[in-house]
Parts: structure tokens; C-alpha cells; sequence
């Protein structure tokens, strides 16, 4: 209705124009209670100023239309009476917030999957229970009982109501209207890719106007009929009301939203919403007059009053004001009648509501315990008697790092979760990989090396997966067995994750296994299982010689190279290096003082046996010291170590496991057996060498003064850029992932290289199988080992080396080592570089030698 006042007689002056009668209808809307304004009806009262002021807001927004709709919504929502509920409009914040998504780049059903799930966070948004709810879901508990009980949770909060909502976006007919008038099959997402800020409809305000409005008034239908076991329902029975103060000429704001709606409820069914407003210009052609009946006072009136009750053939009726003031008895009639009739809730009303959703629920709850009961998967992630959490999960499906306790595998957990989702919603077929290594450990000992490579397969995972073209997406399971490996395999004391990865080789689509990173007998039996089930993997940072002799499972490959290749390198530079040579006074030569763990066969006792063949720089003094300790006292050990140095001149040739080096060292530091009367510090080389120091090295030379360390690495990890240079994809894309501060060292990089050596193979395996007509190419893991046993990949340019592996070469010959020094401020010195770098051309002999100018010595080559 629109109000439209003639003007006064000559020679008067009217008390109220059509404005004031909007003005004093929205006071009848509201009733002063205790001092405070209580909404009666939910209402909206919106003027041209409305749209300017929103246009030019912080908020960002350029179109006034939209603005103009963002006001109604914003005054209906927050003018909800009490007792009635909270108005819900899913429609309208659907359409609006498809607005703003930005889809970005790819194939169309690409956007419509980011659209979807950006959709869906903004649900969540919107429905903070439903996001609480997921979050929780993502625990894991102590026993089997308790994971099964949070598997069905997690099906219940997080799986279905996804489900649904993707089927409500696509299926819903109340949503096929998008675009246009109900195009017959329309699909809602794929309209609404059309509005989006990179759309082809967006800068067609009309139609995001309409689109926007109409939701609008499909909402307010459902919301003033609500379901009839719904409390608050008896409180619905009123329509919504929107008032115009000022309808202006053509072409104003509020004239194109009435525009709008006249022409949608012409062919739309009824909505309730009043719209009542003042015309101050010429009436709109598609409105018509209302005639006043001259002899009945009321006339007017009941004539408004039958259009409201019966229907009309208009959507839109300008009626006609008296020139004249109302007199008195208007006024008193006005004062003296109530505003709006309401009705509270009463004690049945909430006996209906509750009664039948509650007997619903809980048969639904009981057939859905059964079906997961009887066909779930089994839980992921296991809690074990040292407080690990052991298994294998894709960031998502629960977690194996323990809150305060292994905040860095939790925060990689996250990153692989969205790289995860990013690579199955590509648009792009993909396949499994499984990052399989020791990734905890018990509290108070050191963090694990592994960590470090899985941070360099996140980043490898990142850089295959940016690739442009036809190339298959790498979705990464995180596998962890545990310190020491310890849940590797068969243990006959807990979970087999090897068993678990196997039983989900053909779900998860596996393709292969990375990682291992360790040389035990656990970590073989591991490996060995999987190659049973003719996966192949790809090991990295595992240099034992037993995991490639004659005895290696057949599908194991890796991208280190063997301790005797590493030996002979460390043999070399201890015996011929100006910087050990500085610290040694011995006349016999440098005495080595080596370090390591007798019962360590396939590790720390191989590289002892593999040094002493190799080295020629004078004598070999061997000092244990255990992983596994019985009773050993470091101090002792440190003290025993520091009385050989003192004796021989010697250094420290340390050849146990990383994770035990930083006790020694403390002990070392602790002991004065090991000031030297020159006032020079001790030597210490190293092959494996603890995170920790990596990370923060800085750190560990303040801690450590009277120790001078210089270790192995199987990339040059200085951190400079340089053009062109594989040292430099790498850093820079490591450094993208991980802004945290770590450091890209030699660990990352051998996972770098052996997640992208997995790519290279699946990608060539990938063109082999698919067709015209099957671009999803099904192939197994015996393809991709087949393919890397032969052809293999041949001076493949990784960030730890030229490598080549193939069936004669399951690890690469001739691997690139370097001796590192890191400093205080966190910069390396590259002392010596030997075996076929990746930034030299391929050939047995680049570089041919190192050292210093004038007494370059040859490299060693195996």
C-alpha cells in the first residue's frame, strides 16, 4: 500500500504528510514496557539515506541494492519479538554470501566445489553449534569402546550435516530460482557461480537485486508458518512488516526495491510481508488507486481492509489520504486501541514440541549406532602405553600429536588437512601417498628428525600439486609407528601400522609409501611388510647398510645414499680438512674418537665399522655409548670421551642417533676434562645430527662453547637463493609453506626429493593408463614400482642431489654429500661438497675435487 496525501486547501497547513503516517504506524509496532521498547511485530523501516550510507561504509560494499537489502534483513532480525524465536533466513545468507566468494581459477566443477565448501563455513558461521560440534569430533580417545563411540559422533556432526547441505544446495527446488524465473532443472550452484565477484551476472545489479529478494520472501514464508511441533509457532501468526517513509521518483533506490517486488509477486505466490509505504512522487504504472466510497466515513478503510483478506488482482495499491487533519474522535480512537494482539507459549506448546523429536531422535541415533557399528572403518589414531599416539590419519580424521606435547606434528597435521582438501577438490585425479616414520616420542626426549621430513613432503606435496597441466594431485597420509619405530610392524604389544596402511591401499587409492627416515630392525620389518603387500617406498634420511643389501625388501628404494658411501666422505674430511686439522695437536696424526652404540647393528655399529675402513688420518679410539642406556651413566661417558681427547688430541667422531646427542653434549659441555690447555675447542663431526640443533643453532653453540660442530648433510642447506639453482626451488617453496622460522636442512630436502621422485613415477604411469575416455586412469602400486624399477628415473635434479633409481640402483650412486657448519646466526659454511650435485652438469666426477685453493684434494666416488 502505498499512502499518497492530496495537498491541503489554499490558505492551510497539513499537521501530517504520508511520512509522519509511516512514522507513527512504526511506533504502533513497538509498546514501552518498564521503561524499555519491546518489538510487537518484526519490522523494517528503510529510506534512500540507507543505501548511500551502507554503499560508503567500511564494509566494502558498491552495490546499493544490495546494501539496501542487507538494512531490511539486518531490521527484521533484530526486531524479532521476545518469545518468538530467532528469525532464520538460510535462502537469503546463502545467496548474499555467494556474492563474495571468490572461486578462483579452474574448471567449472572446481568453483562450484570451492564455492560449496566456502558456503558451508559460512553455515558454520551462522550455526556456531554445528562448528563446536566438528571440532570436538576431532578428538580420540583412550580405548576402543571410546573410538568407536567418537567415530559415530563424528559421523553424526561433521559427516551428515555436510552431506545435507550439499544436497540442499544442489536439489532444493525453494533455491532453483537463482538467475532467472525458475529455469526448469536449474542447480543452485551452478547459477550462483554466475554471481560470484568473478561471475558474468555480478554487475547485473536487477538481477542480484531480484535473486536477493526473492529468497528474501521464500525465508519469510517459511518463517511465518513454522512447524507445528515448534514452540514458538502460536507467536508466528503475523506478517512481517517493511515500511517506506519516502517512495520517490523513478530510479531511486527504494522506488527500484519496490520496482522489484511489485514484479515478483505478480507471478509469485503470496508472501507475508506488508508493505506500506508514502508516495511522494507520481504513482508507478503497475500500481493502482484504491477509491474512496463518499458515503461511509470508513469507506476508505474496509475497501484496504477486503484487498488484505481476499486477495486482489495488484500487487502494489496507492490509496488516497484526506486533504483534511483527522479530527478527535480519529485521534482518540488510535490512543485508546491496542496496538497488536499477541499470544505467549503456553505449557502444551512445549509438550508438542518436544515430545516427538525426542521419541525421532533417539531411533534414529539407534539404527545409526548400528550401521557404523556393523560397517565403520576401524579407528585411525591409537593411544599406547608411553602415551604416543601411533597410526595413520590424512589431518582430518583424527590426530597423533598430543596437545602441549607435540604442538609441531599437530600444527604439520593442519597443513596437510587443507592440502589434502585442496587436492581432492581440485577437479584433477589424485592419489595417496603415505608418509611413514617415528614422529613422536616420550616426554623430555628430543624432537624427532622426522619431523623435519615431513615438513619437507609438505612442501614437495605443495610445490606437485601448484603444477599447471594435466598432472595427478598427491593427497598425503601421515603414518606415524611410534619412538624407535616401535609400531611399525607385527610388535605383538599394539597396533601394526603397516597392517593399517595396507588395509587402506585400495580405499585411499596408495600409490606408495615415503619417509621411514630410520635404519632399524623395526623399521625393516615395517618396510618389508608393506613390500609384501607390493607397495614400493621410498625411503629418505635412511642410511643403514642392511636396508639395501642383498637382504632389502624388493619394492624398497631410497634417495640417501648407504653409510659406506657416507663413511668414506666423513673419512676424507677428518683426515685432510684444514678445520679438524686446526683443532687436532696428535703427532701420530688425528686421533678419531668415535662415538657409538655397539648393539646399534643396522645404524650407529654399521657407520663405526664403515669409518674405520675407511680412514687413513690415524687412529681409531672407540668409545660406546648406548641408546638403549642399562645402567650407563652419560656423565661417565662424557668423561671417558674427554680423557681420550685430552691424551690423544683427537676429536669426537660421533656416530650414534640423533636423538641422543643432546644429553651428550650437555655432559661434554658440563665436563672439565674436555677444556683443552690451548683453549681451543673439540672437534665434533657428526652424521646424524638432533633437530633441535638444526633448528636453532645458535642455541646450541651458547650452550656449548667449548664444543666445535661440523656434521653431514645431503643438501647444501645454506638457505641462499640463487637462480635456477634445485638448492633454491627448494628453499623457496619450503620457506611458502612453513613461515615459521624453519630451517630447510638436509632432512626436508631428502623428503623433498623422494615425495617428487613418487610424483614423477605416478605421473608417467598415469599417461600410460589413461584414455579419451577414462581420464581418471586406474592403475596400482605394482605399476608405479614397475615403472621405477624400469625405466626408473634417471639424474633426476633434486634438492639433495642428482638421483637415479632403477632396479639395479634402489639407491642413488655416486649421492652428493656435504659437510656443513652452521653459526650463530643461523648461517652456514659449505666445507666440502662431493658426489653429482644438482647444480652441476650430470657426470662421475662433478665436482672432481674440494678443499681449499692449492690443496683441492679428489672427491671420493662410489
Amino acid at each position: 500500500m502505498l499512502l499518497k496525501r492530496d495537498p491541503a486547501p489554499p490558505g492551510t497547513t497539513q499537521a501530517s504528510t504520508g511520512r509522519t503516517v509511516i512514522l507513527g504506524y512504526r511506533d504502533r509496532l513497538c509498546e514501552e514496557d518498564l521503561g524499555r521498547t519491546v518489538d510487537l511485530v518484526p519490522h523494517a523501516l528503510i529510506e534512500d539515506g540507507d543505501a548511500a550510507a551502507r554503499a560508503a561504509g567500511p564494509g566494502g560494499v558498491t552495490d546499493q541494492h544490495v546494501a539496501l537489502l542487507d538494512a531490511i534483513v539486518e531490521q527484521l532480525e533484530g526486531t524479532m519479538p521476545p518469545g518468538a524465536g530467532e528469525l532464520r533466513l538460510p535462502r537469503f545468507h546463502t545467496c548474499r554470501a555467494a556474492l563474495d566468494v571468490p572461486v578462483g581459477a579452474g574448471s567449472m566443477a572446481t568453483k562450484r566445489r570451492r564455492l560449496r565448501d566456502e558456503l558451508y563455513l559460512q553455515l558454520l558461521l551462522r550455526r556456531p553449534f554445528l562448528g563446536t560440534l566438528a571440532r570436538l569430533a576431532g578428538a580420540t580417545g583412550d580405548n576402543f569402546l571410546v573410538n568407536i563411540w567418537l567415530s559415530l559422533f563424528q559421523l553424526l556432526v561433521v559427516g551428515l550435516p555436510r552431506r545435507v547441505y550439499g544436497l540442499w544446495l544442489s536439489r532444493r527446488r525453494s533455491l532453483r530460482w537463482v538467475g532467472s524465473r525458475r529455469p526448469k532443472g536449474a542447480n543452485f550452484l551452478r547459477m550462483a557461480l554466475t554471481i560470484t565477484p568473478s561471475g558474468i551476472a555480478r554487475s547485473n545489479h536487477a538481477l542480484v537485486q531480484r535473486m536477493l529478494l526473492m529468497a528474501l520472501l521464500n525465508d519469510l514464508s517459511k518463517a511465518a508458518s513454522p512447524s507445528r511441533l515448534w514452540i514458538h509457532r502460536p507467536r508466528r501468526r503475523w506478517p512481517f512488516v517493511l515500511l517506506l517513509p519516502e517512495v520517490g521518483e523513478e530510479g531511486t533506490p527504494v522506488r527500484q526495491l519496490l520496482d522489484t517486488y511489485a514484479d515478483i509477486v505478480r507471478t509469485e505466490p503470496p508472501a507475508p510481508l506488508m508493505v506500506l509505504g508514502a508516495l511522494q512522487g507520481e504513482p508507478p504504472s503497475y500500481a493502482q488507486t484504491v477509491p474512496a466510497d463518499v458515503r461511509s466515513v470508513t469507506g476508505l478503510a474496509d475497501r484496504v481492509h477486503s484487498l488484505y483478506t481476499r486477495g486482489s488482482a495488484s500487487a502494489v495499491y496507492v490509496v488516497p489520504l484526506s486533504a483534511s487533519d483527522d479530527d478527535g474522535p480519529a485521534d482518540r480512537w488510535v490512543e485508546t486501541n491496542p496496538q497488536v494482539t499477541v499470544r505467549a507459549s503456553g505449557r502444551g506448546d512445549y509438550v508438542r514440541a518436544l515430545a516427538a523429536p525426542v521419541v525421532v531422535c533417539a531411533l534414529v541415533a539407534g539404527g545409526l549406532y548400528f550401521v557404523e557399528r556393523d560397517t565403520g572403518p576401524a579407528p585411525s589414531c591409537h593411544k599406547v602405553s608411553s602415551g604416543e599416539i601411533v597410526g595413520v590419519t590424512d589431518g582430518r580424521e583424527c590426530h597423533l600429536g598430543v596437545p602441549g606435547r607435540d604442538n609441531e606434528l599437530l600444527a604439520l597435521e593442519a597443513v596437510a588437512a587443507e592440502q589434502n582438501r585442496d587436492a581432492v577438490t581440485s577437479g584433477r585425479p589424485y592419489r595417496t601417498v603415505v608418509f611413514f616414520a617415528p614422529l613422536t616420542a616420550e616426554p623430555g626426549d628430543s624432537t624427532p628428525v622426522s619431523i623435519q621430513s615431513l615438513r619437507g613432503t609438505l612442501a614437495a606435496q605443495n610445490q606437485v600439486n601448484s603444477r599447471e597441466g594435466d598432472i595427478v594431485q598427491i593427497r598425503l597420509l601421515i603414518a606415524n609407528a611410534g619412538k624407535y619405530f616401535a609400531y611399525g610392524s607385527q610388535n605383538g604389544q599394539g597396533p601394526d601400522v603397516a597392517r593399517e596402511i595396507i588395509e587402506r591401499k585400495d580405499r585411499d587409492r596408495i600409490a606408495a609409501v615415503v619417509g621411514i627416515t630410520q635404519s632399524r630392525p623395526s623399521s625393516f620389518a615395517a618396510v618389508g611388510e608393506i613390500s609384501a603387500a607390493s607397495i614400493p617406498v621410498i625411503g629418505n634420511s635412511v642410511t643403514g647398510s642392511r636396508m639395501v643389501d642383498e637382504r632389502a625388501p624388493s619394492y624398497y628404494f631410497q634417495v640417501s645414499p648407504s653409510n659406506d658411501r657416507i663413511a668414506e666422505v666423513m673419512a676424507e674430511f677428518a683426515a685432510y680438512s684444514e678445520q679438524i686439522g686446526e683443532l687436532t695437536t696428535s703427532k701420530d696424526g688425528r686421533t678419531a674418537v668415535v662415538v657409538y652404540d655397539p648393539d646399534d647393528e643396522f645404524f650407529s655399529a654399521d657407520l663405526q665399522r664403515k669409518f674405520t675402513e675407511h680412514y687413513k688420518g690415524g687412529k681409531v679410539v672407540n668409545v660406546p655409548y648406548y641408546e638403549n642406556r642399562n645402567g650407563q651413566i652419560v656423565s661417565e661417558v662424557a668423561r671417558d670421551i674427554c680423557a681420550e681427547i685430552r691424551a690423544s688430541g683427537g676429536y669426537i667422531l660421533y656416530a650414534g642417533r640423533s636423538g641422543e646427542m643432546p644429553e651428550l653434549f650437555d655432559a661434554l659441555q658440563a665436563s672439565a676434562d674436555c677444556r683443552k690447555a690451548d683453549g681451543k675447542p673439540v672437534a665434533v663431526f657428526s652424521e646424524s645430527t638432533a633437530a633441535t640443533y638444526m633448528q636453532d643453532p645458535g642455541d646450541m653453540l651458547q650452550k656449548h662453547s667449548v664444543l666445535k660442530p661440523y656434521y653431514v648433510m645431503l643438501n647444501n642447506s645454506t638457505g641462499t637463493v640463487s637462480p635456477d639453482s634445485p638448492y633454491s626451488e627448494f628453499t623457496v617453496r619450503f620457506r611458502s609453506v612453513f613461515k615459521d622460522g624453519s630451517v630447510p636442512e638436509g632432512n626436508a630436502a631428502g623428503a623433498y626429493d623422494a615425495l617428487r621422485v613418487a610424483s614423477e613415477v605416478i605421473n608417467s604411469v598415469y599417461a600410460q593408463y589413461k584414455t579419451p575416455q577414462n581420464s581418471s586412469a586406474p592403475f596400482q602400486p605394482t605399476d608405479v614400482y614397475a615403472r621405477l624399477s624400469n625405466p626408473g628415473v634417471q639424474n633426476f635434479s633434486g634438492a639433495s642431489g642428482l638421483l637415479s633409481l632403477d632396479s639395479r640402483h634402489k639407491y642413488p650412486p655416486n649421492k652428493a654429500v656435504y659437510v656443513l657448519e652452521s653459526h650463530t646466526d643461523k648461517s652456514v659454511t659449505t666445507w666440502m661438497a662431493c658426489g653429482l650435485l644438482p647444480d652441476q652438469p650430470p657426470g662421475l666426477d662433478n665436482p672432481a675435487t674440494w678443499g681449499s685453493r692449492g690443496k683441492a684434494r679428489p672427491c671420493p666416488s662410489a
